[in-house]
């Protein structure tokens, strides 16, 4: 009932009235069938009334600490959105803490849900993201993981993967 009214108000005061009920039931019953679902839930809608710090730590504890559901997969890449979106609105000095905490919940992911279609994307994403901040070792490993992937991975994907390798190969002159 509060989940649908916030979703229907977007009212920040009916979202916190649901987040406090999600909570109590998560509380109360944590070891119960539906508590990882209900778990992404107030994930949801946390993100969606723009908190995406809590946001990422119920996605995540829906993603990887509650035996798998079939919203687990969505819950660890939602907490990637949630990572993006915090980055957006950081303050400078807080992007670089952001992103790297952001590649090792895209390496989690990974590792996690090898098999799922978003996972090129989201090694992709990281290789960049390590090579921009300078961390030329992991992102070639990254990036030799991305090659790695079976199917393989889009031709635009593969790319950047062997561009980042070139990169850091010449930088550290192998």
């Amino acid at each position: 009932h509060y989940h649908a009214t916030a979703q229907k108000s977007k009212n920040t005061a009916d979202y916190q009235e649901a987040v406090k009920w999600y909570r109590a039931y998560l509380g109360a019953f944590p070891k119960d069938p539906d508590a990882a679902k209900s778990n992404f839930l107030l994930a949801e809608l946390l993100f969606e009334d723009s908190r995406f710090a809590e946001a990422v730590v119920e996605y995540e504890k829906s993603a990887y600490d509650y035996p798998a559901h079939d919203k687990s997969a969505d819950a660890g890449y939602s907490a990637l959105l949630s990572y993006a979106a915090q980055e957006k609105r950081a303050a400078a000095g807080d992007v670089v803490a952001l992103q790297k905490a952001g590649v090792e919940s895209s390496l989690r992911f990974a590792q996690a849900f090898p098999q799922d279609a978003r996972v090129a994307t989201v090694l992709t994403n990281a290789a960049e993201k390590l090579f921009a901040l300078r961390d030329d070792a992991r992102a070639a490993t990254v990036a030799q993981q991305v090659l790695a992937l079976e199917p393989p991975p889009v031709p635009a994907q593969r790319r950047l993967a062997w561009t980042i390798i070139a990169h850091t190969s010449y930088d550290t002159g192998a």
